[in-house]
């Protein structure tokens, strides 16, 4: 997540949790302990080879603790709900300094809290987490230039609203909106080794520039998710639910509002959007697996961000100001069509976005009961001022 001193400090203690990274599966239970500094990288590949992976990380080198602590997108989200969700248990150090555990049976209130949580109650040092048999796909990269969004906008609400959406199909559409070299791509994966299938139908006779959707594993699909080297950016978030109409919007205000040209003029500075497909399915999920903080309304809906690149630390000013006020005029729009949710994805959220209270007064007041209980002084409230606290 783009959030200042959410994984580190300045004068204060660090305290660095990469030695606590052990991965192990228990295949009687299904179940896989990871280490709170593992990545995922490391976390795929040890379960690659019993042919069982979990829900996690789109990218190999995000770390474990923050994507799930945050609630954690996975390309198994719609068969399987969030990464927070499938938590089965958290071993946590507390603010007095026992270790204790949070599961459906012990400490529920705490487990329930820490999926979605972040880091207001403790330190994760261990997650145990639910396996899935699932090793051989069918996906990669589809690319497209930008004059396609239109086709591409109308594919993706076509191929996200239909009654039966198939749970074993999901994607994220990305567009270099100041980058015409780049263009738009589509990152699509079948979670069965079927080739093309039926799901994907709507992007199917959208001309492309490059195809490398192929039949390998899981893990070699997210290997192919690239890390952009620009050394600063910031990322703001917002969800609606997906119509044409909305997204003939956005494009409009992407190609005439004034803030893509202040981000534009920036010293290598660029603009992408990212639209992430949340089925219905996704809110049941939660709900089935003991619910979690997040609020989140079980409806399709497009979990939507604005990915801002650059060089220099003087311009971090600029670039967040201008990302703002774009995201400001697309939540405008969206609300005005009745179509805005008040949800905030906290991976993807700018430290400057109010995440926790967006998951409602209800769940806020409940999370502060729970942080009352396990860190009655507020240690991890005060002393880790870092990415989103409680309000």
């Amino acid at each position: 997540m783009p959030s200042p001193l959410a994984a580190n400090i300045n004068d204060g203690v660090l305290i660095d949790m990469a030695l606590m990274n052990g991965v192990s599966y228990d295949a009687a239970r299904n179940e896989a302990r990871v280490g709170a500094g593992q990545r995922w990288r490391d976390v795929y590949h040890a379960l690659d080879g019993y042919n069982v992976t979990v829900v996690g990380g789109r990218v190999l080198d995000v770390g474990v603790g923050g994507l799930i602590l945050g609630c954690g997108l996975s390309y198994l989200s719609d068969l399987h709900g969030l990464a927070c969700d499938n938590v089965v248990n958290f071993e946590i150090v507390l603010a007095d300094g026992s270790i204790v555990n949070a599961n459906a049976k012990s400490n529920s209130d705490l487990w329930w809290a820490l999926k979605g949580g972040s880091n207001n109650f403790g330190i994760v040092t261990t997650f145990t987490l639910s396996t899935y048999p699932i090793h051989d796909v069918w996906g990669g990269s589809k690319t497209y230039t930008l004059d396609q969004l239109p086709a591409l906008f109308s594919a993706l609400t076509e191929y996200q609203t239909k009654p039966n959406k198939d749970p074993y199909a999901n994607l994220i559409m990305q567009a270099f909106i100041t980058n015409a070299s780049i263009g738009a791509f589509v990152n699509m994966v079948y979670l069965k080794p079927e080739v093309s299938p039926a799901a994907f139908n709507p992007f199917y006779s959208i001309p492309t520039v490059t195809d490398t959707t192929k039949l390998q594993t899981l893990t070699e699909l997210i290997s192919g998710q690239l890390v952009p080297t620009i050394p600063r950016f910031d990322w703001f978030t917002t969800t609606f639910k997906p119509t044409v109409p909305l997204f003939s919007q956005i494009s409009r205000i992407l190609k005439t509002a004034p803030e893509v040209q202040t981000l534009k003029s920036l010293t290598a500075g660029s603009l992408a959007l990212a639209l992430q497909p949340i089925s219905a399915s996704v809110g049941h999920a939660g709900n089935r697996r003991g619910g979690n903080a997040l609020g989140l309304e079980a409806s399709h809906q497009t979990w939507f961000t604005l990915d801002t690149a650059y060089w220099s630390g003087a311009d971090d000013g600029a670039a967040h100001t201008a990302t703002g006020d774009l995201l400001a005029r697309i939540e405008n729009v969206a609300r005005s069509d009745g179509n805005y949710l008040p949800y905030q994805f906290m991976n993807d959220a700018s430290y400057g976005q109010s995440v926790i209270e967006h998951y409602g007064a209800a769940n806020v007041q409940k999370l502060k009961a729970v942080q009352a209980k396990y860190d009655p002084n507020l240690v991890f409230q005060k002393l880790v001022p870092g990415g989103f606290k409680l309000p």
